[in-house]
C-alpha cells in the first residue's frame, strides 16, 4: 500500500514532519492578521529587534518586531501598552513555537479614530459620494494611465512592473505625492487635481502599499475622498493589502486589493488581446470566405440561366416556326376526314332532295311529329302528377311541418341537436327552435321518461 493511502492516524511522523505540516497550516491560514492585546515582557536587544508577549485576561502569544519594521513605526512599542498589531503567524521550528511577525503597531487609543471614521463614512454616504450609480466604467484599453502615489514607494514599482509584463509600450503620467503623514491628504488631493487638470489620463490609479492604520490614514481623510468622488476621470483605489479598506475605496470607481491588482484591472494583457484578435480574425475570414462562396455559387447559377437576347430571340423564332409547322399538319389531318364526310353528306342530301322517297318521308315525318307532341304532352302530365305527389310527401316529412304541429327542436350551445336528456347537465345553455322563432334557455333539471 502506498504511504499516501495510509490513514493519517496510522502514519508515524517524525518531529520535523509534524512541525512542517503545522507550519504550513498556520502560516498559510494566518498570513495576515490583526490582534488586540497588551504588551508584556518587552525586550529590545542590541540587534534592534523587539520581542514581547501580547496578552489579554486569559491568553498570551509571543511577538517579534524586526529592526527594519521597528525603525519605521511612528509609535514604538511600550511595556504595558494596549495596542492593535498587524502581522502574520510564523512557526519557529527549532523550538516548535509560533509567534506573530509584526508589521504595524497602533495604540489602542485609536478607537476614537475609528468612531471618527464611522461618523465621516455616514456623512459622506448620506451625501451620495459612495452611491453605485456614480461609478464610472473603466476604459478598456487606456492610452495614458495616471498614477497618484509616492515616487519612491514600492507601490509605483509594483504598478510599473505589472504594466510592463501585460502591455509593453504603455504610457504613464505620474503625479508624485506624499502617502503618509499629516501633509499627505493635501498632497494626494493636489496630485489628483493635477492629473484632472492635465486631462490626458484615461484612468487614474491612486494608492500606496500596506502599512499600519496610521500609515493609511491619509486615504481616510475627507479631502481625499471628495477629490476622488468629484473626479471626471475614472479612479481606481489601491490602498494597502487585501484586508485594508479605506474611505477612498468607497468613493473610487473601482477598488483594487493591491497596487499590482489595480494595474492588472486597468490594463488587459497584450498576449491575451492578440490571441483574441487572432481568433476574431480567423472567424471573420471564415465567415467572409463562406459568404463569398455562397455569392459565387449564386452568381454562377444566375449566369447559367442568363442568355444573350439574340440567342433567346433565335430560340423563340425557331420555336415559332416549329409550332406553325405543327399547326399546319394538324389542320390538314383534321380537315381531310371532315371534307370527305362533307362530300358524302352533300351527295346524300342531293339524293333525298331529288329522289322519289322525299314526299313519303315528309308524310312520315309529319305523323312522327304529331305522335311526338302527343307523347310529350302525356309524359309531361304524368311527371306533373308525380311531382305533386312528391311535394305532398315532402311537406309531410318537413321539420317545419312537424314544428307546426307543436313540436320543437332542442340544441346544445354548439348547435348539436339533443336526443337524450342524460347528455346535458343542469345549468347547460340550450336553444329551442319553434315553428315561429326560437328560445334560449338554461337546463334546471333533467329526468328520463321510460320508453319512447
Amino acid at each position: 500500500m502506498d504511504i499516501q493511502d495510509t490513514p493519517s492516524w496510522k502514519r508515524i511522523l517524525t518531529v520535523s514532519e509534524l512541525t512542517g505540516q503545522i507550519q504550513d497550516l498556520l502560516e498559510g491560514r494566518f498570513a495576515h492578521i490583526r490582534v488586540r492585546g497588551e504588551i508584556s515582557g518587552l525586550r529590545q536587544p542590541a540587534s534592534g529587534h523587539a520581542y514581547f508577549a501580547l496578552k489579554d485576561g486569559q491568553s498570551q502569544i509571543r511577538a517579534v518586531i524586526w529592526r527594519s519594521t521597528r525603525l519605521r513605526l511612528p509609535h514604538p512599542p511600550k511595556e504595558g501598552e494596549a495596542v492593535q498589531i498587524t502581522g502574520r503567524i510564523a512557526l519557529y521550528a527549532p523550538r516548535g513555537e509560533y509567534q506573530i511577525i509584526v508589521d504595524a503597531v497602533t495604540p489602542e487609543g485609536a478607537g476614537n479614530e475609528r468612531e471618527r471614521l464611522l461618523a465621516l463614512h455616514r456623512k459622506l454616504e448620506a451625501e451620495g459620494l459612495f452611491a453605485p450609480e456614480r461609478k464610472q466604467p473603466l476604459p478598456y484599453l487606456p492610452a495614458i494611465i495616471g498614477i497618484a502615489t509616492s515616487d519612491t514607494g514600492a507601490a509605483l514599482q509594483d504598478i510599473l512592473r505589472v504594466l510592463e509584463s501585460r502591455y509593453p509600450g504603455y504610457h504613464v503620467l505620474l503625479a508624485p505625492c506624499q502617502v503618509q503623514g499629516e501633509t499627505a491628504p493635501d498632497s494626494i488631493s493636489r496630485a489628483l487635481q493635477a492629473l484632472i487638470d492635465d486631462g490626458r489620463a484615461d484612468v487614474i490609479l491612486c494608492g500606496r502599499g500596506g502599512g499600519s492604520a496610521e500609515d493609511l490614514a491619509a486615504f481616510n481623510s475627507e479631502i481625499v475622498v471628495r477629490a476622488i468622488a468629484q473626479s471626471p476621470i475614472p479612479i481606481v483605489s489601491c490602498v494597502g493589502h487585501e484586508v485594508d479598506t479605506s474611505l477612498a475605496d468607497f468613493a473610487a470607481d473601482l477598488r483594487a486589493a493591491t497596487p499590482s491588482v489595480a494595474a492588472e484591472q486597468v490594463m488587459p494583457e497584450k498576449r491575451a488581446l492578440l490571441q483574441w484578435l487572432h481568433e476574431m480574425e480567423q472567424r471573420l475570414r471564415h465567415a467572409m470566405q463562406s459568404q463569398l462562396k455562397k455569392k459565387q455559387q449564386l452568381l454562377s447559377s444566375h449566369q447559367s440561366r442568363l442568355q444573350h437576347p439574340s440567342r433567346r430571340l433565335d430560340s423563340a423564332r425557331m420555336r415559332c416556326d416549329e409550332l406553325q409547322e405543327r399547326l399546319s399538319h394538324a389542320t390538314q389531318r383534321l380537315t381531310a376526314p371532315q371534307g370527305q364526310k362533307l362530300n358524302s353528306l352533300s351527295q346524300r342530301l342531293q339524293y333525298w332532295a331529288h329522289g322519289p322517297t322525299l314526299p313519303h318521308a315528309r308524310s312520315q315525318l309529319s305523323q312522327l311529329m304529331e305522335r311526338l307532341a302527343q307523347g310529350a304532352q302525356q309524359q309531361q302530365q304524368q311527371r306533373s302528377n308525380r311531382l305533386q305527389a312528391l311535394q305532398q310527401q315532402l311537406s309531410s316529412l318537413s321539420p317545419h311541418a312537424v314544428l307546426e304541429r307543436g313540436f320543437a327542436i332542442v340544441r346544445h350551445g354548439d348547435g348539436e341537436i339533443l336526443h337524450d336528456s342524460q347528455t346535458v347537465e343542469p345549468g347547460t345553455e340550450i336553444s329551442i327552435t319553434l315553428a315561429k322563432g326560437g328560445l334560449d334557455a338554461h337546463v334546471t333539471r333533467t329526468h328520463r321518461k321510460q320508453g319512447r
